[in-house]
């Protein structure tokens, strides 16, 4: 289906004619045309012919790519959801498909997802499998030069930390917040500020440094009454908190938080608060010893 057919079967399907759809927009002479498949038009006409049949831009891709998942929306998912997973060789043979995408279309987005699957198996494994230095840089080199940073910046900073150290981690955090400011008034910009502390948090516990925890939870809270994740983020910021307290040899019970979570039925995410419990500790010992 054509951006013409599509924009025809939305508006005949909300009762809207030419005229009444092109108002204040554009000629009707133009969205004819565009409906013809005679011409194109600027993505701010098509946003706002879209606002006007109040079909957000998320719903039209959708539409417009046969109501299935795009080529990115599938490789994210195969990331985020299955990639911890799967055996390596079937990791190497993502990357090495990653890779190939990206030198034949040049989408920066294949070139992350590639980087981000070789630091992942790199960390799973006791000797690096990858040289990942001139990768790093990479990272580096494009979140520096992108002074407006979206989504999409946000996601490789936050899936990349453990490569930067604290010291630029926090550095990075306010500036974090100037580069996405006009991102502030989108809802899910907090879900991503959310993830991204969350992210920071875990990190700087597994280096020991509780003087930056605490300052990410302290902005973790604040962040959290902003979102539909407040319950979830009020949780983990009594989880963390009472890690810390453990792990600095005080009275505390992270496990009652972990049982909280069985509870509501999330026993994949109360085993990986286990799992970061164990290693805190394992690394609060052997530190002491």
């Amino acid at each position: 289906m054509t951006h013409g057919q599509l924009v025809r079967k939305l508006r005949k399907e909300r009762g809207l004619t030419q005229s009444q759809l092109a108002e204040g927009i554009s000629s009707r002479t133009t969205l004819s045309s565009l409906e013809n498949n005679k011409t194109d038009i600027t993505t701010s006409i098509l946003f706002a012919y879209l606002e006007r049949m109040n079909v957000s831009i998320q719903e039209y891709l959708f539409y417009f790519n046969n109501s299935t998942s795009t080529e990115k929306e599938v490789a994210s998912k195969y990331f985020y959801d299955n990639v911890i997973k799967k055996r390596d060789f079937e990791v190497k043979e993502r990357i090495l498909d990653y890779q190939n995408r990206y030198n034949n279309s040049k989408d920066f987005y294949y070139c992350c997802l590639s980087i981000e699957l070789k630091l992942f198996l790199n960390r799973k494994h006791a000797s690096e499998i990858f040289d990942v230095e001139e990768d790093k840089e990479i990272i580096r080199v494009y979140l520096k030069n992108v002074t407006q940073w979206g989504h999409f910046e946000m996601s490789i900073f936050a899936n990349c930390l453990y490569i930067f150290d604290d010291e630029f981690i926090q550095a990075t955090f306010k500036t974090l917040l100037k580069r996405t400011i006009i991102l502030s008034q989108i809802d899910t910009y907090q879900n991503d500020i959310s993830i991204f502390l969350n992210n920071c948090i875990v990190l700087t516990l597994e280096r020991g440094n509780y003087a930056n925890v605490q300052f990410y939870i302290r902005e973790l809270y604040k962040v959290s009454g902003k979102t539909p994740r407040k319950a979830y983020d009020r949780m983990m910021c009594s989880y963390y908190l009472e890690l810390i307290k453990q792990a600095a040899g005080h009275k505390s019970n992270p496990q009652k938080i972990i049982d909280q979570f069985k509870e509501l039925g999330f026993n994949d995410h109360a085993q990986m608060l286990e799992d970061l419990r164990e290693r805190v500790l394992r690394k609060q010992t052997a530190s002491i010893a």
